[in-house]
């Protein structure tokens, strides 16, 4: 529990680099003199380092250990994201979120696979989802910030004062295990990650990955640019951002829900449960008639969306042995950050183009279906067939 608990905290910097940056997006706009396609590039830029930094970081934590790896991650996001509330122009803006989204990539895959680890068997669905749920705290606590602290404090002083979560460092420092596959290891050159790309392991790393991808497109674009879509519809600011926070709050009624089921029906039911559900509540939430109704589908959403990108990574921990779990959760962490940096981009090029606000919302959503395919196709190795693959 102590684990569970800390890792918990971690993944809360995930939750708040996906929403602080969308909730203050406007103010950032409108203070440094941004356009739309310029904003969704700065909004990407974080998610670019992650790519990179998710498969570095899940190779590293294999061969030298994932308490370490998880120290350094969290270190760099910290440092970085509060420098974001000191840039001067759109370049220093830029390199100080790809370096955060670097630090930000090892934290939420060695976290989930630490909590994984530590689980005990019959709850390791429900225990790690629950983990993972560290994300909607982020999301629920930054949109409280924005709507308490933006209007007399301004968005810089939010995004500088984040280097409080550096307090986390000592924390995990004191309190915080060493993986149990490393104590008496002898750190290792080589972290096999041709292993994923073999065998049986090939087809579910991809089609794992691809739904990584679009979970996390429609999550972080749709949190991204949900205030600024609901301005132009009319609707307040704080109205706006209260999207955010309906969004996140459903996670803890989603994610709970959807690691008792998995522990006890399988993780592929839960996902054809959720993805439907995620594509019409999106796809809806542009023509209901008034706010009322379109935050009732943005619950909604967030349920959907939540719910299953919590369930993914313990769903990975459970397809893939020990000896390389953390290279396969970063590498498939690194393939789903793709989709946060080409959505808010996207939609940034659509809203510049003149886009219906319904047409950019059925384009957030229809992710969803792709996703729903990748699941069903996804297949457990067998035993016998992976140790094969380890002599080979």
């Amino acid at each position: 529990m102590r684990v569970a608990l800390i890792c918990f905290l971690a993944i809360v910097c995930d939750g708040l680099d996906v929403s602080l940056f969308g909730t203050l997006l406007p103010a950032i706009m409108k203070d440094m003199k941004m356009n739309p396609a310029d904003a969704g590039l700065l909004a990407s830029a974080g998610h670019v380092g992650a790519v990179g930094g998710s498969i570095l970081f899940g190779m590293a934590a294999d061969a030298i250990g994932r308490k370490r790896m998880l120290l350094v991650g969290v270190t760099l996001f910290v440092v970085f994201t509060a420098a974001c509330g000191l840039a001067r122009g759109f370049g220093d803006f830029m390199a100080y979120r790809l370096i955060a989204g670097i630090g930000l990539a090892g934290i939420v895959p060695i976290a989930v696979a630490l909590v994984f680890e530590h689980a005990p068997g019959p709850r390791k669905a429900m225990v790690s989802s629950m983990a993972y749920m560290g994300i909607a705290v982020g999301v629920l606590l930054s949109a409280t910030l924005a709507m308490a602290l933006l209007p007399t404090m301004g968005w810089r002083a939010i995004l500088t004062g984040t280097f409080a979560c550096i307090v986390l460092v000592p924390v995990i420092m004191l309190w915080i295990p060493e993986s149990r596959a490393m104590p008496g290891k002898a750190p290792v050159v080589k972290v096999p990650l041709a292993r994923l790309f073999q065998g049986g392991h090939a087809r579910n790393t991809v089609l794992l990955g691809t739904a990584l991808f679009c979970l996390m497109l429609i999550s972080v674009t749709l949190t991204t640019w949900i205030a600024q879509l609901m301005l132009q519809r009319g609707f307040s600011m704080t109205t706006g951002i209260s999207f955010i926070l309906v969004f996140s709050l459903a996670n803890f009624i989603s994610t709970p829900l959807a690691g008792w089921m998995a522990d006890r029906m399988g993780y592929r039911q839960v996902f054809g449960l959720y993805m439907p559900i995620l594509f019409v509540s999106i796809s809806l939430i542009g023509v209901v008639p008034n706010s009322t109704a379109a935050l009732a589908c943005m619950f909604c959403a967030g349920f959907g969306a939540m719910g299953t990108t919590c369930l993914l990574l313990p769903y990975v921990g459970s397809l893939y042995p020990p000896a390389f779990r953390s290279s396969a959760m970063g590498v498939i962490y690194g393939i789903g950050r793709t989709g946060p940096i080409v959505g808010p981009a996207i939609v940034g090029l659509m809203l510049a183009a003149g886009a219906s606000l319904p047409l950019i919302l059925i384009g957030i959503a229809a992710p969803s279906l792709v996703a729903l395919i990748a699941f069903v196709l996804v297949r457990p190795v067998p035993t016998s067939l992976e140790s094969l693959e380890s002599n080979q």
